[in-house]
C-alpha cells in the first residue's frame, strides 16, 4: 500500500511537534514529509513538496487555514485537506465545506479519530473505492458543457443561498428555459433536483461532523423550513438527520 504524503499546518509549535511526533503515523500507511507555521509558509512547503493531504489548524496568525485552501486551489494544487479547530463557529464550517475538504477534526481529537478521517482521505484518493454519496458530492458528473460546469461552480458557491434556474441563467446569461433542458440532458438531473441533492449532502457533512441542531443544519444549507428539510433528507438519505447524525456522529 502506497503511504499517503501529509503536510502538517499548525501555529503552536508544540501541538504541531505533538500531532507529528505522538501519533503512529507508519502503521496507517502514512508519512509525514513537511510542517508549517502558518497557511502562508505552508503554500511554499506544499508547492515544493506536492502532498497527498494537508492537516491544518483553521485559526492562524498572517494567513489562516481557509485562506491557504482558496489560495492553493487558485494554484491547482491538487491535494487533500483536514482542518482542525477549536471552534464550531458557522463562519468556519461554511467556509470549510465551500472548500470541499475531505473532514474536519475538533480540539482536542483522539488518535481515532484521526485514524477515521485519513481512512476518508484513502478513500478519495481511491476513486474505485467511492461510495455513490462521495461520488455524488464530489460531482462526478460527466459533462463537456461549460455553462453547465460553471452552473455546477455556482451551486457550490451559493448552496446556501436562494438559487433558481433563473438565477443561474441570468448569471450565465442564457435563456433559462434553454438553460434547464441543457442541465437535464447532459446531468441526468433537472436544475431543481441537483441543488437538492447537493445540499443534503453537505447537510451529511454537517451531520457526521458537527453537534448541530437539525434547524441549524437546514439554514446553513439554505433551507428554512427545517420539516420540510426533515422529510428531504430522509427521503435522499434513508433516515431522518437525527438518525444519520446519531450513527455518523455518535458512533
Amino acid at each position: 500500500m502506497e503511504k499517503i504524503k501529509i503536510v502538517i499546518v499548525e501555529d503552536e509549535y508544540y501541538v504541531r511537534k505533538g500531532i507529528i511526533e505522538s501519533f503512529p503515523w507508519e502503521e496507517i500507511g502514512c508519512a509525514i514529509i513537511g510542517e508549517a507555521a502558518n497557511g502562508r509558509a505552508a503554500i511554499e512547503v506544499i508547492e515544493r513538496t506536492r502532498p497527498d493531504l494537508v492537516i491544518a489548524d483553521i485559526e492562524m496568525p498572517i494567513m489562516d487555514g481557509v485562506e491557504m485552501v482558496r489560495m492553493l486551489k487558485s494554484k491547482n494544487i491538487q491535494t487533500e485537506y483536514i482542518f482542525l479547530t477549536a471552534h464550531q463557529k458557522f463562519t468556519y464550517v461554511h467556509s470549510a465545506l465551500k472548500l470541499d475538504v475531505a473532514d474536519y477534526l475538533l480540539k482536542p481529537f483522539q488518535y481515532q479519530e484521526l485514524k477515521e478521517s485519513i481512512e476518508k482521505v484513502r478513500l478519495k484518493l481511491s476513486p474505485e473505492n467511492m461510495d455513490q454519496e462521495t461520488a455524488f458530492y464530489e460531482d462526478k458528473i460527466s459533462t463537456r458543457n461549460n455553462y453547465v460546469k460553471e452552473a455546477i461552480t455556482y451551486v457550490r458557491e451559493h448552496y446556501a443561498d436562494e438559487i433558481s434556474n433563473i438565477t443561474v441563467a441570468e448569471h450565465l446569461n442564457i435563456n433559462s428555459m434553454y438553460f434547464c433542458r441543457l442541465f437535464k440532458k447532459e446531468t441526468g438531473y433537472t436544475f431543481g433536483q441537483y441543488v437538492i441533492n447537493y445540499r443534503i449532502h453537505v447537510a451529511a457533512g454537517l451531520l457526521s461532523n458537527f453537534d448541530l441542531r437539525v434547524s441549524e443544519v437546514a439554514e446553513q444549507v439554505g433551507i428554512m423550513d427545517s420539516n420540510y428539510f426533515s422529510q428531504i433528507f430522509k427521503k435522499i438519505m434513508g433516515m431522518t438527520p437525527r438518525e444519520y447524525q446519531k450513527e455518523k456522529l455518535f458512533r
